[in-house]
């Protein structure tokens, strides 16, 4: 279980860190998913401050619309 708990964390770093750059609306979307993948399962380990962060995450980039300020 810990070696599964820390893949998911992982996974949750790499959108971290996604999410802090430009990204098209697809991508967006994309990332979104990964995360509401990702809150289920922290969800059915019981990890509620992994599940917090990843919906904190969701929220920012909903409020960042940042595929609007995209130049290309």
């Amino acid at each position: 279980m810990n070696s599964t708990l820390s893949v998911l964390k992982k996974k949750l770093y790499e959108q971290q860190i996604r999410a802090k750059g430009l990204y098209t609306f697809e991508e967006y979307k994309d990332m979104r998913n990964v995360l509401q993948t990702l809150r289920m399962k922290f969800a059915a380990y019981e990890e509620w401050d992994l599940y917090q962060h990843a919906t904190d995450l969701m929220v920012s980039m909903l409020l960042k619309n940042n595929w609007n300020s995209r130049l290309d």
